[in-house]
C-alpha cells in the first residue's frame, strides 16, 4: 500500500510519523510518501508571535529534516497543482504521484469572504493574514514599516497609529495579546508617547472567541482590556481601502493597517479537484474521514470538514484536532482499529500576550501564568511526539519554549 500524504501540518507530520512507527515495528507493510511545498514543518499556533515580532520565524518552524531523519518516509518538495482521481495521481510541480491511498492536508487559505463575489470589497487587496510562515513575515515587515513611518509624523502632531485586527476568533484575540505587548516596546523604542499606537479588534458578534465558555471569553476582554486593546463588537467591516475602513454602520475608521483573521477555507487547489466541498471550499468527509464518494481518500486538518457525530456540527479546525485525526487515521489504515473517528473538541489554549493565557482542558479552566505554562507545556509534548527527545532538546537549545 503507498500512501501519500499532501502537506507536512500538524495532522499530516503526525500521521507519517505514526504510520512509519509502525514500519518500524513490523506491524504494516507499506509506504509513506509525504508532499509538501517546504521543507518545513510550520507551527501555526504560533504564527501570531512572528507577525508581532516576539520571535523571528526560526522559532516557529521546524526542518523536517530534524523530524523525519533517518525515517523510512520519502519527502517530495513540490506544490499540488491538480489532481486526476481516477488514474490515482496527484500533479505536482515536480511530476505526478501514484498513490493507493491519499490522505489530504494541506491545511486552509485565509478566508477573505470573496469567494464566489467579494463580500468586502478591498479586504483581500489591503489585508495580511497569518495563516503561513510567509504571511506572518509579511505582516511583520509591514508592521515595522508603519510604526517606522509613523515615528517620523508623530513630532507633527499625527494621529496615533491604529493597528486593526479583524476578527475575535482564537487568532485575533492571540494577535492582539502579542501586539499589545509589542506596542509598549515600539514606543519605547521610538521615544512615541503612551497611546500612541492603537490596537483595535473588531468583531461581528457579540463576543470574543464565540465558540468557547463565556467565562473564557471575559477573561480573554478584560485581560486585553487592560493591555489597551480596543475592542468593538457586533461590529461588521464592509469595504477596506488602503488608509481605512468602512464599517456596515457607514463609520469610516482610520488605520495604519489590517490584519485579517476572520477565519479560514480550503486551499484553493482542491476546487477543480472533483471532491465534494462546502461552502468554505472544505473537503466533506464521512465518520472515517474519507472524501465522500471516494473510500481511497481522505481529508484531515483544516482542509476537512468534520461532523460531531452527536451535533452534526462542524468542528472547529485546530492543531488538536488535526494531530487527533492523524493519529486516528494511522491505526484505521493499519487496520488496528475499525471503529469511526471521535473527535475531542473541549480543549484549547489561549495565549493572551507575554506570560498569559486562558486554558480549557476537558471540564477544567486555567488562566493568567498557570495557562501560559500549560501551553508551553503542551508545546513540548507535541514536539517529543513527532520528534522525540532528540528533537525537543534542539527545540529548547534554540530557545523556543522560553518564547511561546
Amino acid at each position: 500500500m503507498r500512501v501519500v500524504i499532501l502537506g507536512a501540518g500538524y495532522g499530516g507530520i503526525r500521521l507519517a510519523i505514526e504510520l512509519e512507527r509502525r514500519l518500524h515495528g513490523g506491524h504494516w507493510r507499506g509506504q509513506v510518501v509525504l508532499v509538501d511545498q517546504f521543507p518545513l514543518h510550520q507551527l501555526v499556533t504560533e504564527m501570531h508571535q512572528v507577525a508581532a515580532g516576539s520571535v523571528l520565524s526560526d522559532f516557529a518552524t521546524i526542518p523536517l529534516a530534524k523530524i523525519l531523519g533517518g525515517k523510512r518516509v520519502a519527502f517530495r518538495q513540490a506544490t499540488v497543482n491538480g489532481f486526476d482521481l481516477p488514474r490515482h495521481k496527484v500533479r505536482t510541480t515536480q511530476g505526478e504521484l501514484i498513490y493507493d491511498v491519499l490522505v489530504v492536508g494541506l491545511g486552509g487559505e485565509v478566508d477573505y469572504f470573496d469567494v464566489p463575489t467579494p463580500r468586502i470589497p478591498g479586504l483581500r487587496q489591503h489585508a495580511v493574514g497569518i495563516q503561513t510562515m510567509q504571511q506572518a513575515n509579511t505582516a511583520q515587515a509591514r508592521l515595522q514599516e508603519a510604526v517606522y513611518r509613523y515615528s517620523k509624523e508623530a513630532t507633527k502632531g499625527a494621529k496615533p497609529l491604529t493597528v486593526v485586527i479583524g476578527g475575535g476568533g482564537m487568532t485575533g484575540v492571540e494577535m492582539a495579546g502579542q501586539l499589545a505587548d509589542e506596542a509598549v516596546n515600539w514606543s519605547r523604542e521610538y521615544s512615541l508617547p503612551t497611546g500612541s499606537i492603537r490596537i483595535l479588534l473588531i468583531e461581528a458578534q457579540e463576543r470574543l472567541l464565540p465558540g468557547l465558555h463565556p467565562r473564557i471569553a471575559e477573561y480573554a476582554t478584560s485581560v486585553l482590556q487592560k493591555k489597551g486593546v480596543t475592542i468593538r463588537l457586533k461590529t461588521m467591516i464592509a469595504t477596506v481601502e488602503q488608509d481605512r475602513l468602512v464599517l456596515a454602520s457607514g463609520e469610516e475608521v482610520p488605520m495604519g493597517m489590517l490584519i485579517w483573521a476572520g477565519g479560514v477555507r480550503g486551499p484553493s487547489v482542491l476546487a477543480d479537484a472533483g471532491l465534494k466541498l462546502d461552502p468554505k471550499g472544505r473537503i466533506s468527509v464521512n465518520g472515517y474521514l474519507q472524501a465522500d464518494g471516494n473510500p481511497d481518500i481522505y481529508a484531515i486538518g483544516d482542509c476537512a470538514l468534520v461532523l460531531h457525530p452527536q451535533t452534526g456540527q462542524p468542528c472547529p479546525p485546530s492543531a488538536r484536532l488535526a494531530v487527533d485525526e492523524a493519529v486516528w487515521l494511522s491505526r484505521y489504515l493499519t487496520q488496528q482499529w475499525s471503529f469511526p473517528f471521535v473527535p475531542h473538541t473541549t480543549g484549547a489554549v489561549i495565549s493572551l500576550g507575554r506570560g498569559t493565557a486562558v486554558a480549557v482542558v476537558g471540564r477544567l479552566r486555567f488562566f493568567g501564568r498557570l495557562a501560559y505554562w500549560l501551553k508551553s507545556l503542551i508545546t513540548m509534548k507535541y514536539l517529543y511526539s513527532i520528534g522525540g527527545l532528540r528533537l525537543l532538546l534542539y527545540q529548547l537549545r534554540i530557545g523556543i519554549v522560553g518564547k511561546i
